[in-house]
């Protein structure tokens, strides 16, 4: 029974990579790095929730596909579609103010 529970706890771990895409970047805004911002990422129906730095660095590891990056910052909520792969992939974003509404620009 410990050799089954030993193999299964394996092939678990060893299958998370396949299924799992690493996202990192940075926040800045107006030209500021924005410290211990949460953001979600949603990802084929899952979330993922993660903080940002002090420096405004972030890195979480979310599911693969196409996935919605979400910012809570300022009482608003700006998002922007991005595309998780097997290889990790930067997302720096600017959040810029137009108008009194926040949104989410990749530089």
């Amino acid at each position: 029974m410990k050799k089954a529970l030993k193999l299964i706890l394996l092939a678990l771990v060893l299958a998370s990579p396949v299924y799992a895409g690493q996202i990192y970047g940075s926040l800045k805004e107006d030209g500021r790095p924005i410290a211990s911002a949460t953001f979600d990422v949603f990802c084929q129906g899952a979330s993922y929730r993660g903080v940002t730095d002090g420096y405004g660095a972030y890195s979480i590891t979310v599911g693969r596909g196409k996935c919605t990056f979400r910012l809570y910052h300022r009482n608003q909520q700006p998002s922007f579609d991005l595309y998780s792969t097997d290889s990790p992939l930067r997302y720096d974003f600017d959040v810029v103010n137009a108008n009194g509404s926040l949104t989410l620009v990749r530089r």
